[in-house]
C-alpha cells in the first residue's frame, strides 16, 4: 500500500484505534501492517505506553480512582491484608482482581465487566510482573498456566471468626489442596459471614474434620482439667481454644471463671464481657458492636473485648419503660461483673460492660448509673457521652 494511500486509509482512525490495534488486537493483524500502525503513530506524536497509562483501581469494591501504571503497582503492598481485594482495569476496560490468599494471590480476569476464570499467582514479584504487563498491555497469558472458575467451587465452612477461618486456610494449605475466601464485601451476607470455598469438598472435608476432631478433644482435655481442679492446665487448654477464634461463649465464660479463681481478674472481666458479646450476637443481628481493639487470646487481655453492646433492638411488642429480658447467662454474667467490681472498682471494662448488659436489658436507671461512674472517671468517654445524651433527647 502506498504511503499515500496509507495516510488516506488512517486518516479516520482515533488515536485510540491505532493504540488498540498495536497493543491489544495484535493478533488480528500482520506483522507488516503493525508496522505501518507505528508508524502512523509515530507520526502522530502519539506514545502508546504513555496513551494507555490510564487506569484505574479499586479496594475492597469501593468507588474506583483513577491513577497511573506505576501508583497502580503500589497498591498490592507486602503487608497488603489476607483476603482483601484491589481491582485493576486497564485503558480499555479489561479487569484483573487480585486478592491477597493465605500463601499466595489470586487473580480473577474479567473481560470487560464479565467475569472469566481465575488463578493463582505465587508471590508478589510475580504479581507486580503480570499486573505491569497486564496494564500496559502487553501478552500475559503465561501467568495463568492453572485456571479456574470460581463459581463452580463449594463452600466448606461459613464463619464470622477470621481466626478459626485461618486455621482451617492453613491446614488445606499445609495439604497443597487449592482453596480461596470470600468475605461479606463480596458475599453480601448480612451476618458477615466469611466463606471458604474449595473445588472439590471430598479431601478438604477430610482436613476440616481432622481439625474438629482435634477441637473436640481439646474440650474433653478442659472438663477433665476442671475436674482435676488443674486449674494452670485448664487456663492453658481454654486459651488454645481462644486461639482457634472459637465463637464460644462457653469458652470465654469458663475462662473467666477459671481466671477469677486465679485472682487474675481484669483478664476474668475481659473474658465474661466476650461471652456475653458472642451469645447475643447469635440472638439477634441488629446488636451493634464497638470494634474490637485486639486480636484475643490471653496474652492480650482478649483485646479489650469493648464488643459489648451498646443497643440491643426492642421488637416493637414491649414497653419503652419495660425491662427486656435476656438470657439467663448474660444475668449470670453481670453477677460475676459486680462481684469483679468490688475488687477493681475503678476498672473502665467491667463499668462498660455492666453498663452495656443494663442498656441490653432497658434498665435505663442502672444504665445511667453506671455511665456516670464511667464519666468520673474518664470524662471524654465517648460512649458515656452518647448514652447519657440519647437519654436527655428521650
Amino acid at each position: 500500500m502506498p504511503p499515500e494511500d496509507l495516510s488516506d486509509h488512517f486518516a479516520a482512525w482515533h488515536d485510540e484505534d491505532l493504540v488498540r490495534a498495536l497493543k491489544l488486537d495484535r493478533d488480528d493483524y500482520e506483522d507488516h501492517y503493525l508496522e505501518k500502525v507505528a508508524a502512523e503513530l509515530v507520526r502522530r506524536s502519539v506514545d502508546p505506553a504513555v496513551f494507555v497509562d490510564r487506569v484505574e483501581i479499586s479496594y475492597n469494591a469501593a468507588e474506583a480512582e483513577a491513577c497511573t501504571i506505576a501508583q497502580a503497582l503500589e497498591k498490592p503492598a507486602e503487608d497488603f491484608p489476607l483476603w482483601h481485594a484491589l481491582s485493576f482495569t486497564r485503558y480499555f476496560g479489561d479487569s484483573l482482581v487480585v486478592q491477597r490468599e493465605l500463601r499466595s494471590w489470586l487473580v480473577s480476569f474479567y473481560a470487560d465487566e464479565v467475569y472469566a476464570f481465575s488463578f493463582f499467582v505465587a508471590d508478589r514479584p510475580t504479581l507486580l510482573d503480570l499486573l505491569r504487563r497486564f496494564l500496559a498491555l502487553e501478552d500475559w497469558d503465561a501467568f495463568a498456566r492453572e485456571t479456574y472458575h470460581l463459581d463452580a467451587w463449594k463452600p466448606l465452612l461459613n464463619t464470622r471468626s477470621a481466626r478459626y477461618l485461618q486455621k482451617v486456610a492453613t491446614a488445606l494449605a499445609d495439604e497443597d489442596l487449592p482453596f480461596t475466601v470470600r468475605t461479606p464485601v463480596f458475599t453480601r451476607q448480612e451476618r458477615g459471614q466469611l466463606a471458604l470455598l474449595v473445588p472439590e469438598p471430598g479431601p478438604a472435608t477430610i482436613v476440616l474434620h481432622r481439625l474438629e476432631d482435634h477441637i473436640l478433644d481439646l474440650y474433653a482435655q478442659a472438663e477433665e482439667a476442671f475436674a482435676a481442679q488443674a486449674l494452670t492446665r485448664e487456663l492453658q487448654i481454654y486459651a488454645e481454644l481462644a486461639d482457634y477464634g472459637i465463637n464460644n461463649p462457653a469458652v470465654y465464660y469458663n475462662i473467666g471463671s477459671a481466671l477469677s479463681e486465679s485472682g487474675r481478674r481484669a483478664e476474668a472481666a475481659a473474658a465474661f464481657i466476650e461471652a456475653a458479646s458472642l451469645g447475643l450476637s447469635e440472638l439477634d443481628a441488629q446488636v451493634r458492636f464497638q470494634a474490637r481493639r485486639g486480636p484475643g487470646g490471653l496474652g492480650g487481655l482478649f483485646g479489650v473485648v469493648g464488643g459489648l453492646i451498646q443497643a440491643f433492638k426492642m421488637d416493637g411488642k414491649e414497653s419503652e419503660d419495660a425491662l427486656r429480658p435476656v438470657p439467663d447467662y448474660i444475668e449470670d454474667i453481670e453477677l460475676q461483673l459486680e462481684r469483679l467490681l468490688e475488687h477493681l472498682p475503678d476498672d473502665l471494662v467491667v463499668l462498660h460492660g455492666l453498663a452495656s448488659i443494663a442498656s441490653i436489658r432497658h434498665d435505663v436507671t442502672k444504665a445511667i448509673a453506671r455511665y456516670r461512674q464511667i464519666l468520673a472517671l474518664a470524662p471524654g468517654d465517648e460512649a458515656a457521652q452518647r448514652y447519657l445524651a440519647e437519654q436527655q433527647d428521650n
